[in-house]
């Protein structure tokens, strides 16, 4: 199985140095099945992370409850933030949970930092990761700093609507948390875009019925939805992910 892994990584397969050739030797294939944490708010940082199937949350919860998530890996990517982690030595300040079964590859910690020091292409691989989901974070931080709920709302419905025939399905808690609110107060603008024919409600079921009237709650409407939606990925691509 490892042996096959490389190719959900472009730019890994590339690379042939020593020491990179040493890490991925040492690389193992891990599970996390739906539900069960990754990892939690304060652990320390074993292993770099790199998603090979399936989908990982990262959400932060403050002490009043609330919770948002951060962003997801899906299949192809790397944690930003345990990628921070590892460059620091700080502990984790936020949770990994897994939305599906999900497959990773890990290098340990020690493998880690001696393949980024000497091996080239791993270093540029690891820093292109890490950019280009940073800059995807601002993104999200000016939706969250800037933007009220009905903004936020109206960006995460346009950016995970699927056709007439397949509405979305969550429920209004699991929304709370996509967008850092609380159901009571989701619920009630759910409810408020219905009313303008912007949306359908059902049990955990959302219709899309007015894409234009929604994106009048969103600035750039929908430019702005698909800026977002690498963020925080589709909750719900395939439940039953596996891999081949």
């Amino acid at each position: 199985m490892i042996a096959s892994w490389l190719r959900c990584f472009p730019g890994l397969d590339r690379i042939s140095d020593p020491f990179w050739n040493e890490a991925q030797a040492g690389a193992e294939l891990a599970k996390v099945f739906q539900g069960e944490y990754l990892f939690r708010d304060g652990d320390p940082c074993a292993h770099y992370v790199l998603t090979l199937k399936g989908c990982i949350r990262v959400s932060r919860t403050a002490d009043t409850g609330r919770e948002i998530v951060v962003y997801r890996i899906s299949e192809g990517q790397s944690c930003p933030l345990t990628t921070a982690v590892l460059f620091t030595g700080q502990r984790y300040p936020a949770d990994a949970i897994a939305d599906i079964d999900s497959y990773l590859v890990l290098f340990s910690a020690k493998k880690f930092q001696r393949a980024f020091e000497h091996s080239p292409g791993f270093r540029q691989f690891v820093c292109a990761e890490y950019g280009g989901r940073l800059i995807e974070l601002v993104v999200l931080l000016e939706h969250v700093a800037f933007g009220n709920v009905n903004t936020r709302l109206a960006h995460w419905l346009l950016a995970h609507k699927g056709d007439a025939a397949t509405p979305i399905d969550v429920s209004h808690s699991e929304l709370a948390r996509e967008v850092g609110s609380v159901r009571e107060v989701v619920s009630r603008q759910l409810k408020s875009f219905e009313r303008h024919g912007w949306i359908r409600l059902g049990r955990r079921r959302i219709e899309v019925t007015d894409q234009t009237g929604l994106a009048q709650m969103a600035p750039n409407g929908e430019s702005a939805a698909k800026a977002s939606i690498e963020i925080a990925k589709p909750m719900l691509s395939d439940r039953n992910a596996s891999i081949h």
